[in-house]
């Protein structure tokens, strides 16, 4: 059987090769774009979490009061966010007979 010998210089790769300067110059901008991706991110993640205290705050509000004590949490939830973002309660309309 013959025997595969591999060149140890084959693979190996000098510090001033293009080869690196590209790797380097790839995870750079990765880098930088991930900065700047999470930069601009922070006032999403700040209004959410404004978002979501009014949600939980209204929500509590709501379970505190006696005509919606017997409502289920999936419902208050609902209508918590509705008024969250800026619908008001309406009055229901009875048909016309």
């Amino acid at each position: 059987m013959a025997e595969i010998k591999q060149d140890p210089k084959r693979f190996a790769f000098d510090i001033y090769s293009p080869v690196i300067g590209v790797i380097a110059l790839g995870v750079s901008l990765c880098g930088i774009s991930l900065v700047i991706i999470g930069i601009r991110i922070g006032p999403l993640v700040r209004q959410a979490s404004i978002w979501n205290g009014c949600v939980d705050t209204t929500q509590d509000f709501l379970s505190e009061l006696p005509n919606f004590v017997a409502t289920d949490a999936e419902d208050l939830k609902a209508m918590s966010v509705n008024l969250c973002n800026g619908s008001t309660p309406q009055r229901v309309e009875s048909p016309s007979r």
